[in-house]
């Protein structure tokens, strides 16, 4: 059917509802009289639309990319206040599945949780404002950083800051959060990681603290239990890497790493995590502390760390590990050969095969909280003036680059591209504490594969490293450096 497509002026509230408005300012009247939640206005419909039609405008002789038909999406009730109509929105998003998950035909919510969370926007889509904002404007952003397509990035960053001045409208009602909200939250998190921008670890450090806020609000018996069990794993990612790798950490609370905790081998590794973020802590405490005070605090540190060592050994590797489709099994460089750059750095170290992606995941995860704690006693055996045994540490470390190739498979890479992030530089701050620079430059060989990937972030988390190795080399022995929060922030 030809002709403009019909845009009503209705406030935000009255077009949700589908009843008529009057137009009445600063608020309507069927708000007024429904009291309650204020009138949302008019504002943000005309911030959207005016972004749109100048820059149109002005710019008339760029188009936007011919929209694709990917899958058999139905149509998605998005609001016009984005100002496209429905099928170019459906299209967006398709396309953004198609491209983001091409490598990957057949992905379950069950190996990647991100994958979990956009299958189930068509059926979210148009029940919240925020949420249909947050979705489309990462898509946007994302697909018009690989097209190369600066005008739909624009767009995409355009509907994003309008997703966030949405948020900041529903946290000043001050109501219990919603799935959706919190969904929002974690969309917020996943595009500040295409980011690189000077801005990204203050961004990161706000979305998290504003998550783990509203999920300690959250009642999590009374809504999609597969729902929030993607947002609480994605949540706990990006928190972990977040705090184990950025001088903010010490603002951050940990306990988030714990909420709606169940008996899961995924929930363990993350209890431990933070048990072992709160020894890196009290190290960070021990700074400064006179020598013989030092001395009892540190051997004191130690044993707190061998037991949780202890701990995870037996309670998960023992008990927990069953759970999983099989262990890690050695194979052929041959096989996982596709890019020889991802095969570890040793010519004699096999790399890994898993039988699923879903255990490679959690096994990395599992090394991360062994190199953790085995960090903490390494740094805190340096701080005693010992010669502490890096093999152990290093153990962890190889451990990890030996899953690296099979995780950056194509069919693998961008569900497994966060884990190994999270990992990678883990097994980096290892090298750089041992002085190893042939491992650490193979580390710092990987994130350019994650950023080319659409990862920003992992180029930001590079330059740090190069920044934490550099300074390492003209620091006297013993010195608290390497610890992100004994680092300050106007450093990195």
């Amino acid at each position: 059917m030809g002709g403009i497509p019909f845009t009503s002026r209705a406030c935000a509230a009255c077009k949700k509802r589908k009843i008529k408005c009057d137009l009445e300012k600063p608020e309507c009247s069927n708000c007024v009289k429904k009291g309650g939640t204020p009138c949302p206005g008019y504002q943000d419909r005309d911030f959207i639309h005016h972004s749109f039609e100048p820059r149109g405008a002005r710019d008339a002789e760029i188009e936007l990319p011919e929209a694709r038909r990917v899958g058999e999406l139905q149509l998605l009730a998005l609001p016009a206040c984005i100002n496209m109509n429905p099928e170019a929105r459906t299209q967006l998003f398709a396309t953004y599945m198609h491209t983001f998950f091409a490598s990957n035909p057949s992905p379950t919510g069950r190996v990647d949780s991100w994958y979990s969370l956009m299958a189930r926007f068509p059926t979210l889509a148009g029940k919240s404002d925020l949420l249909d904002r947050s979705v489309i404007g990462l898509a946007s952003v994302f697909l018009g950083k690989k097209t190369r397509d600066d005008r739909l990035a624009h767009y995409g960053l355009e509907i994003y800051n309008s997703a966030l001045h949405a948020m900041l409208q529903i946290l000043q009602v001050n109501r219990p959060p919603t799935a959706t909200t919190l969904y929002s939250a974690i969309v917020f998190q996943a595009y500040e990681t295409m980011e690189n921008s000077e801005t990204v670890l203050r961004n990161c450090l706000a979305h998290i603290q504003g998550a783990t806020a509203m999920l300690k609000q959250h009642d999590f018996t009374r809504c999609d239990q597969t729902l929030i069990d993607a947002i609480l794993w994605r949540h706990k990612w990006a928190a972990a890497m977040f705090t184990l790798n950025t001088p903010y950490s010490m603002h951050v609370d940990v306990e988030c790493l714990n909420l709606g905790r169940k008996d899961s081998p995924v929930d363990e590794l993350f209890e431990v995590i933070a048990e072992g973020i709160a020894l890196r802590r009290d190290l960070c405490k021990l700074i400064g502390q006179s020598h013989h005070d030092r001395e009892h605090a540190c051997h004191a540190l130690l044993q707190r760390c061998f037991n949780l060592e202890a701990r995870l050994r037996v309670d998960w590797l023992h008990m927990s590990a069953h759970r999983l489709d099989g262990k890690p099994i050695p194979c052929s460089r041959q096989s996982l050969g596709q890019e020889p750059s991802m095969l570890p750095l040793d010519p004699g170290l096999a790399p890994y095969n898993f039988e699923s992606l879903e255990a490679a995941k959690i096994y990395l995860l599992f090394w991360v909280a062994s190199l953790v704690i085995r960090r903490v006693i390494y740094q805190t055996e340096t701080h005693l003036l010992r010669d502490p045994d890096p093999s152990r540490m290093v153990f962890y470390a190889r451990e990890i680059c030996r899953s690296v190739a099979y995780c950056m498979q194509p069919e693998n890479r961008m569900l497994a591209v966060r884990s190994v992030l999270l990992g990678l530089s883990q097994a980096s701050k290892c090298y750089i504490d041992c002085g190893d620079k042939a491992e650490f430059e193979w580390c710092q060989a990987v994130y350019p594969f994650i950023d080319a990937s659409g990862f920003g972030i992992a180029r930001l988390m590079s330059q740090m490293e190069w920044k934490f190795w550099n300074a390492a080399q003209s620091q006297p022995r013993g010195a608290p450096l390497l610890l992100p929060e004994a680092v300050r922030a106007s450093s990195i």
